[in-house]
């Protein structure tokens, strides 16, 4: 079988050779380049290479893939169905590598600081003291990541994280900064559902603790209840709400729209506020890193303070 057959014509891999194999990046952009121009030619030209080099890497891409990933006739050139298929992915392949070495510049150069904060958190403390934090190190890029309390704590643990805020609890522990008012709420059309016995909840995570407040609170007051929706944040548990079928506990400041603050009046237990602190992981001290610590406890203090008053 001479060289322009087997181009043509690539024999099939078997299944070991086919995980052995690998697309090289330089014959992913190649391969782009020429799907993009559909010359040979002016592929050559942009690419700074000489004709022959882009056909070698195109038929050894080819060969990699098993399948015909060009159709030439005279006076043109087009991709096949599986070379359509192959630019798609190519495309997002190059993209993901560009991301990758950005990323890591941004690493390299510790220019990045990795914050989190469940996301009922995340308007209430976090944009007065990023925006301060801005005008201090206009150079710096802080990563925000919304997520359980019990998720930033395994995150700090495994330094992926270099502070956060959270609800205190064994697993997330630190002096109180800042209280949030936990109240029962329910869809304005749906408050009868406060009247059932057992009471249909939606609840957060096992092992949160607004969760743990909730079971506590009903389990002294006696009353029964069942877990319809469960979710572990607070969007999921505002959706679930908004179905009308399903009470919930949530934080204060997370409620909007057309939910209804419950209480006493619909015979449920008062609960307790959520207490919040703010604690560091184990990567090493900077100067942001201490700056928006210290920006963080200040401006949470002092709604703690106007809330204690």
């Amino acid at each position: 079988m001479n060289e322009e057959t087997l181009r043509r014509n690539p024999e099939p891999a078997s299944a070991a050779q086919r995980m052995k194999r690998h697309f090289k990046s330089e014959q992913l952009r190649t391969f782009l380049v020429v799907a993009q121009l559909r010359s040979f030619t002016k592929a050559a030209k942009v690419l700074h290479l000489t004709q022959a080099a882009v056909s070698t890497q195109l038929r050894q891409l080819e060969a990699e893939a098993s399948v015909r990933l060009l159709a030439r006739t005279p006076g043109s050139l087009t991709l096949t169905p599986s070379g359509e298929t192959l630019r798609t992915y190519a495309e997002r392949i190059l993209d993901l590598h560009e991301q990758a070495r950005e990323e890591l510049a941004c690493e390299s150069s510790e220019n990045i600081l990795r914050v989190g904060t469940p996301d009922a958190y995340a308007r209430l403390i976090f944009p007065a003291a990023l925006r301060a934090l801005a005008d201090q190190y206009p150079k710096i890029r802080v990563d925000v990541v919304c997520v359980p309390t019990l998720e930033l704590g395994r995150r700090l643990e495994s330094g992926t994280l270099d502070l956060a805020v959270g609800t205190c609890c064994s697993q997330f522990p630190g002096p109180p900064i800042f209280f949030e008012e936990l109240v029962w709420v329910a869809l304005e059309s749906a408050t009868g559902l406060a009247a059932l016995r057992p009471i249909p909840l939606a609840l957060f995570e096992i092992g949160s603790v607004p969760r743990s407040l909730v079971a506590e609170a009903l389990g002294t007051a006696g009353i029964p209840y069942r877990c319809v929706y469960a979710s572990p944040d607070t969007a999921g548990i505002l959706a679930s709400v908004q179905t009308g079928k399903a009470v919930a506990a949530l934080p204060i400041h997370s409620i909007s729209g057309d939910l209804k603050i419950l209480g006493r009046h619909e015979n449920l237990p008062d609960l307790p506020s959520l207490a919040l602190t703010v604690a560091t992981g184990r990567t090493p001290n900077r100067p942001e890193k201490d700056a928006l610590m210290a920006l963080l406890t200040q401006r949470a203090s002092s709604r703690l303070r106007t809330t204690m008053d």
